[in-house]
């Protein structure tokens, strides 16, 4: 399905860091702390008023809800949160206001007396109070002296303010709790937290926009729709002197013991796999792992894989898909940890076979980061990459990265990403592109996102006719445990090339239970139920 193509690989020793945290008691500190709780709940009742009683100005104008909200925004110094289904943004209003509060602000505009608001800090939430309102989905609670936990589902989309295009692939999660999930194609997300953390934070960040803190308890009444601000590099923070690549990409390198854990991690990761044939789907496949993983100093072979849950569909109208086998896998998602399994782009032991270039200077998950360019050195005949990895200005931690194997030399890659094919059949790939990120917890980086795409066009010889297949698979780090992290048994681990056991498919959520996913794209919905239906045809 899909394989990190390396042309030379390094690895560079580090070091184990042990820190010990203590913490300091006192009983006039605890005095102290219960009697700032108890203010904070005497406050609560009247923590709305300031801000809803805040006079604004606005000039008379035209425009719709959407835009109208964001000049309050604007003007009140508030973050608005709502379904835009629910409040109708597209809709236009008459939005004027001469020195008014901002609650009589905001019931003239949005005029509905189905619509309610309130306030938690700067946000506030817009939402509907009739009885069709979806409560928050919550798994039920457990008998007594049972350890399973009650669980909160928050929905959403997340959209560029900006343009109110979609953003994929952003990271959501609540960062003290290392719990999170990313958005799918469509920028729509779905995140399960123990009910424990209603009273945290889901931060929302994404290459090149400001990151989003949003309380969690304004989270659960219904689906919500997140608007992000573009992240802007002021002109005082750009480097104006000269600026090496190839030295940000060397101590990147060196400074990998400090930004990368020492010690093995457990990491919760959702996986994905799917082939498309002439833009149908002819196989789906979806798993939640238990990746015990090594630190990048470890063996190659090191990490290992165990499996909670799994399905498969597969459309039995499609046989022909026997011609061809890709490599695939978990394995080959992990592969994308392009800090432990380095590429050739990052390693700058001669022969150097890439020319570097500083890009820019960026904003990647609200940290400001080197853009570095590669590209393989002219004359080389071999399928190396292209792309950009983001490097942080400040600790020159890797980030990630976006890159595809040189087009021009793509049919050299198909010798080791082909498994097994037809005599009879001609396999031309025609793109294979990447992409990898990680996230920041507890001042080390862990890998968060790895995606891998590949388009691959088949014809049988003597044929005029040709196939054309969409591939992709993807891991997603949902959660991060670095307590008790010991390797799993043997009868356990995962092959690396597995194939998932066949379950029959369904879109109900509870099939996962309370273990986090990548919430599926409507297209990828809409034809996995194409699938369905030729599978229940047959039975």
């Amino acid at each position: 399905m899909g394989l990190l193509y390396f042309s030379k690989t390094r690895k560079a020793p580090g070091r184990t860091e042990f820190c010990n945290y203590s913490l300091l008691r006192r009983f006039s500190e605890i005095f102290m702390l219960f009697a700032g709780l108890f203010m904070i709940c005497m406050n609560d009742a009247s923590g709305q008023a300031p801000l809803l009683e805040k006079p604004i100005t606005i000039p008379k104008q035209h425009t719709t809800l959407y835009e109208a909200l964001n000049l309050i925004s604007q003007h009140a110094g508030c973050l608005f949160i709502y379904n835009s289904e629910t409040v109708e943004s597209d809709k236009h209003v008459r939005l004027y206001a001469d020195h008014q509060p901002l609650n009589k602000v905001l019931d003239d505009i949005l005029s509905n007396p189905g619509l309610a608001y309130k306030v938690l800090g700067k946000h506030i939430l817009i939402y509907r109070v009739k009885n069709d309102a979806p409560p928050a989905e919550k798994f039920p609670a457990s008998a007594p002296g049972s350890d399973i936990t009650r669980y909160v589902v928050i929905r959403g989309h997340v959209f560029d303010k900006e343009n109110k295009a979609a953003i994929p692939y952003a990271t959501i999660g609540i960062v003290e709790e290392n719990i999170g999930t990313i958005t799918n194609s469509d920028g729509f997300f779905m995140l399960k937290i123990p009910d424990s953390l209603a009273g945290t934070s889901l931060v929302v960040s994404h290459l090149g926009f400001l990151s989003q803190q949003i309380p969690v308890k304004l989270l659960g009444q219904q689906q919500v729709d997140l608007y992000l601000d573009r992240r802007v590099i002021s002109i005082q923070e750009v480097i104006i002197r000269y600026l090496d690549p190839y030295v940000v990409i060397s101590k990147a390198m060196d400074q990998r013991s400090g930004n990368y854990p020492a010690e093995p991690v457990y990491l919760t990761t959702f996986y994905r796999e799917g082939v498309q044939k002439n833009n149908k789907f002819t196989t789906y496949s979806e798993a939640v792992f238990k990746v015990y993983k090594a630190p990048f100093t470890g063996d190659e072979n090191s990490d290992q894989v165990k499996l909670l849950k799994s399905r498969k569909i597969q459309d039995a109208n499609s046989p022909d898909t026997v011609f061809l086998k890709l490599k695939a896998g978990v394995q080959s998602a992990l592969e994308l940890d392009i800090v432990k399994f380095v590429p050739g782009f990052l390693d700058l032991s001669p022969p150097v076979e890439y020319t570097f270039r500083y890009s820019d200077l960026v904003s990647y998950n609200a940290r400001d980061a080197y853009a570095i360019t590669f590209v393989q050195n002219a004359g080389l005949k071999k399928a190396l990459y292209s792309g950009t990895v983001y490097i942080e200005k400040e600790s020159f931690a890797i980030l990630g990265a976006d890159f595809e194997i040189n087009p021009d030399y793509l049919d050299i890659a198909a010798e080791n990403l082909v498994l097994k094919k037809s005599r009879r059949l001609i396999v031309k790939f025609k793109k294979i592109d990447y992409s990898v990120s990680y996230m920041s917890f507890n001042g080390r980086y862990y890998l968060s996102h790895a995606r891998c795409n590949m388009q691959v066009s088949t014809r049988l010889k003597n044929h005029i006719s040709s196939d054309h297949f969409n591939t992709f698979l993807e891991l997603a780090t949902c959660k991060i445990d670095t307590a008790g992290v010991d390797k799993f048994p043997k009868q356990v681990i995962l092959k690396p090339g597995v194939v998932f056991s066949d379950q029959p498919y369904s879109s109900n959520n509870a099939f996962w239970g309370d273990l986090n996913i990548i919430s599926p794209e409507a297209k990828l919905s809409e034809a996995l139920s194409e699938i369905i239906g030729k599978l229940e045809e047959i039975r």
